[in-house]
């Protein structure tokens, strides 16, 4: 097989028939540049199972920490989300920020809590935004 020029598909079918002990070693002997997908595929079967600290590692060696980070605000687990940001990805820290606050308005209506998200991305004014349209809406519902 590795004579024809076709480890790459051996890594890949192995990883798209979830062996991954057959694709990692397959990689790791045969073509290193694939761990990475590797690691990806096997992150993504881990999320499937619900194996999250599983997929967030996975994530990781697949050089994909923004994946990991929308895996958990995918599953509004804010401070794994953040973890990652912070550790792997800090240009995402604010953004993540955002998604809170984002959550916090639409699904839960917490203005306190969107504040704080607000105010921990450094985007102060939009904590004022929300108040001013909270307000204004009440005034018209009175009127």
């Amino acid at each position: 097989m590795i004579k024809n020029g076709l480890i790459e598909a051996a890594v890949d079918f192995e990883a798209n028939q979830e062996r991954f002990d057959e694709a990692f070693r397959l990689a790791n002997n045969h073509a290193k540049y694939k761990l990475p997908e590797v690691h990806l595929k096997y992150a993504l079967h881990l999320e499937d199972e619900n194996r999250f600290k599983e997929a967030e590692e996975e994530f990781i060696k697949a050089n994909k920490p923004q994946e990991a980070i929308n895996m958990y605000e995918h599953k509004q687990d804010w401070h794994s989300a953040l973890s990652v940001a912070r550790q792997y990805h800090p240009e995402s820290v604010n953004k993540v920020f955002l998604n809170q606050a984002k959550f916090h308005l639409d699904g839960r209506k917490d203005l306190a809590k969107a504040e704080q998200a607000f105010i921990n991305a450094k985007e102060p004014e939009k904590a004022i935004n929300v108040y001013q349209e909270a307000r204004d809406r009440k005034s018209t519902r009175l009127n």
